[in-house]
């Protein structure tokens, strides 16, 4: 296996785990409907922080992070949907 190769594998795998690490809580607030334990300020970083690195990713042609990034911010967004359905008032 060849040294880029090997490298592309650990984005893949790096960007696996990223998504997986906000899945069980998509999943979660999907199912009871409640996400008023979710922080705004975590879920606001952490989209920025993905949208950051989705433009470096662009912008250095680096397709495994643009692939697994563009994933992982979708799910972010889809909590920040869910957190703005579900989040009640107080």
């Amino acid at each position: 296996m060849n040294q880029k190769v090997l490298i592309d594998v650990i984005a893949y795998v790096a960007g696996i785990f990223a998504m997986f690490s906000f899945l069980p809580q998509v999943i979660k607030s999907k199912k009871t409907r409640r996400t008023n334990d979710i922080s705004w300020g975590m879920l606001l970083c952490t989209l920025i922080s993905g949208i950051c690195y989705e433009i470096y990713a662009v912008t250095l042609n680096l397709t495994p992070v643009i692939i697994m990034n563009g994933v992982f911010v979708a799910m972010v967004i889809i909590q920040i949907y869910l957190k703005l359905k579900y989040d009640s008032p107080g």
